[in-house]
């Protein structure tokens, strides 16, 4: 059964600051734990170029706990992008009010990606990698993520279509290249650019994808989780992957 995680606070904070009213955050949360969401990224957590951004960028411990309280059988998770990645952001999870942390890492970041992985990981944090710009990885970032030894402490390595640029046809080829060097757990982020986000999550649901992302009303250029549904629920005796409220939204 595919998972579903919903990135509007994170990646739709890119059109509201990352400034939302908690009252709706609140509500949101409670939606989603009725709706068959499964994990939810409260934001991202940056320490650094947080200057006149919302209270969403950098997440702080009182924040995560303020919706930790809320989040029902959700499980709650903030993105951190290694350029800007301090350690000492993340001291441990149950301290923290953060389930997961997804690790954000361009191709040239990847190597020191692995490293935070593994220490957080010892930290308490369940760890998913977010490969971006999954066309520009080249056969030495592969060898990369083929040697390492710690694969298996990932709850899923992410695809992700930065730019909205990946045609359907592509997505199994990204598949199997990646389990071909021993990843089993993938996921995969879409964009909207060129309207395949539904296209190509399909076909990464078909290739037996763990989790795919959506966000309300495909806020921050994702998928919206309406269309995503809707195709669900038309072909559910297709997919018999998802339950969930259509009146929840």
């Amino acid at each position: 059964m595919v998972k579903i995680l919903d990135t509007t606070f994170r990646d739709g904070g890119h059109q509201t600051n990352w400034s939302f009213e908690h009252k709706f955050v609140e509500n949101y949360l409670k939606c989603c734990d009725s709706s068959g969401i499964d994990f939810l990224e409260l934001g991202y957590r940056n320490n650094i170029d947080k200057e006149n951004k919302g209270e969403f960028f950098n997440c702080s411990v009182e924040l995560c706990q303020k919706f930790y309280q809320k989040k029902g059988n959700l499980s709650l998770g903030v993105m951190a992008d290694t350029s800007r990645l301090s350690l000492d952001d993340f001291t441990n999870s149950k301290k923290d009010y953060v389930d997961f942390i997804r690790l954000a890492t361009h191709p040239d970041r990847i190597e020191q990606t692995l490293y935070y992985a593994e220490e957080l990981k010892l930290r308490g944090y369940e760890i998913f990698i977010q490969l971006m710009e999954i066309p520009n990885l080249k056969p030495q970032h592969y060898e990369m993520l083929q040697n390492w030894k710690s694969k298996n402490i990932l709850k899923s390595l992410y695809i992700a279509d930065t730019y909205g640029t990946v045609q359907p046809q592509e997505i199994k080829i990204y598949f199997d290249k990646l389990r071909s060097i021993g990843y089993e757990n993938i996921s995969f982020h879409a964009h909207n650019n060129t309207n395949n986000a539904l296209a190509n999550t399909v076909n990464a649901i078909r290739e037996g994808a763990y989790a795919v992302d959506v966000s309300y009303n495909g806020l921050g250029g994702n998928l919206s989780m309406t269309d995503l549904f809707e195709h669900l629920n038309k072909n559910m005796d297709y997919y018999k992957t998802l339950s969930y409220s259509k009146n929840c939204l």
